[in-house]
């Protein structure tokens, strides 16, 4: 019983993490549609990109991980 729900716990943190993606995706779309003054295009990109690759590359591992289980 605990090795079904270790492989359930990483499958729904993997969602969640890929979930997190998306919404830090939709975040950096509108605050890129925003054109705020102080705002650096540039890094918001670069922050924001870097903030999603971390969380869907870390969802992707954690739901092979649970597969592999």
């Amino acid at each position: 019983m605990e090795g079904e729900r270790r492989k359930t716990v990483l499958a729904e943190t993997g969602k969640f993490m890929i979930d997190i993606a998306k919404l830090v995706f939709g975040g950096i779309i509108l605050a890129g549609i925003m054109k705020h003054e102080s705002m650096n295009p540039k890094l918001l990109y670069w922050i924001g990109g870097t903030a999603v690759l971390i969380f869907f590359i870390s969802g992707l591992v954690l739901m092979a991980t649970s597969k592999k289980e």
